[in-house]
């Protein structure tokens, strides 16, 4: 019964593929052949190497101080000229946006200054679904402003708090639980009619879906720059202040809360190589991203929707086209994410049950995926 099925799928996804607007872009990242990366968070693929991308490494590393232009160091030359190859993705401004540090670390740094634009409101609210090392930075920003820090079940959970003590609600545009992705406009004008700033985390949706903070009207944003913006594992974050809270400079002009970052020659490379990819995506449409996202994860859950019929594994699917990742649950997560490595299939594992595949629509096919959901149909058949 279902090699019929199975045939037509591929058929399917190489018809997609003939006909994809953004199909050329994979050509432009340095692939393993075989190899489909649907992990998300061990960084993308790298550039292929072109003769501009040589002669900046080598600036970089040879190139006399003396010969480089004063007033602004390395770091800050190549951050910004990173974040202004990333604002149209995101719908920021240039100036708006800063590059550095972790994606920990700016949300320390937003937090902390989004509760001085709202003193006498204690409370950090910040998503449950967040990583561990995102709690643990959130917890010290709380504890460096004297407040308190509330985990939260969405925007749900705000009815649960004094909303008169809420400085900031902290949330990420992709719920990592299910997969969903939050009507952050709608979100944003709810929380800011509770009188809080917003703070979102795009680390799960930049690059993969239809990203816009000026039409959500943000005041903050954070975001990794190793998932589907393609940087390497080591890329720098980035982090997003509106500009209507960018802060008087003793000197003059604006200063960005969070623009305060490392240095050195490995920052400066680092940023290097984000530009790099991120000049892949020049002149990309966010909503032409999106669109391709979503027929990557349609494609792939009407192939599973064939075999995952076993009460023993749970694909998770929020109830909406838009999404970047399917989520499945399986008691025997760790090893069927050993196994779909072993055929050369990588996926994102969450202790202690949940497998995460994630759709970057930049450099994956829909034939990459047809395969992807053929070595998870014979890994699932391998562990009955």
């Amino acid at each position: 019964m279902t090699s019929l099925v199975w045939t037509s799928i591929r058929t399917t996804a190489e018809a997609l593929d003939d006909a994809d607007a953004l199909a050329g872009l994979r050509l432009r990242y340095d692939l393993v052949p075989g190899v489909i990366r649907v992990d998300g968070h061990s960084g993308g693929p790298m550039p292929r190497t072109s003769p501009a991308r040589l002669r900046r490494f080598v600036q970089h590393r040879w190139e006399p101080r003396s010969g480089r232009t004063s007033g602004e160091s390395d770091w800050r030359r190549e951050a910004r000229l990173t974040a202004d190859a990333l604002a149209p993705l995101v719908g920021a401004a240039a100036g708006e946006l800063t590059v550095a540090e972790s994606t920990s670390i700016n949300l320390f740094k937003a937090l902390v200054a989004a509760a001085k634009l709202r003193p006498g409101r204690p409370v950090l609210a910040v998503g449950r679904d967040c990583f561990a090392t995102d709690r643990c930075l959130a917890q010290s920003a709380a504890d460096h402003i004297g407040g308190r820090l509330q985990l939260i079940d969405g925007v749900d959970g705000l009815n649960a708090l004094d909303v008169d003590q809420v400085a900031v609600v902290a949330l990420s545009h992709v719920d990592l639980r299910s997969g969903a992705v939050r009507d952050a406009e709608s979100i944003t004008a709810e929380i800011h009619r509770r009188g809080a700033l917003t703070l979102w985390d795009l680390s799960h949706s930049a690059g993969a879906l239809d990203v816009d903070l000026h039409r959500w009207d943000a005041d903050f944003a954070i975001g990794c720059g190793h998932k589907y913006l393609g940087g390497s594992a080591t890329a720098p974050s980035f982090g997003f202040v509106a500009e209507r809270h960018l802060e008087l400079s003793p000197t003059g002009g604006l200063r960005h809360p969070l623009a305060e970052g490392f240095a050195g020659p490995a920052a400066t490379l680092a940023a290097t190589e984000l530009r790099d990819v991120l000049a892949i995506l020049d002149g990309v449409p966010g909503s032409a991203l999106a669109a391709k996202t979503t027929g990557l994860v349609e494609l792939f859950l009407e192939r599973v929707g064939e075999f995952c019929d076993d009460a023993t594994v749970e694909v998770r699917t929020p109830d909406t086209r838009r999404r970047a990742q399917v989520c499945l649950r399986h008691e025997q997560a760790q090893r069927i994410a050993d196994l779909l490595s072993d055929r050369s299939v990588l996926v994102e594992y969450a202790e202690p049950d949940l497998l995460r595949f994630n759709f970057a629509p930049a450099w994956l096919s829909y034939v990459d995926v047809w395969h992807a959901a053929e070595r998870l149909h014979a890994t699932l058949h391998e562990i009955r």
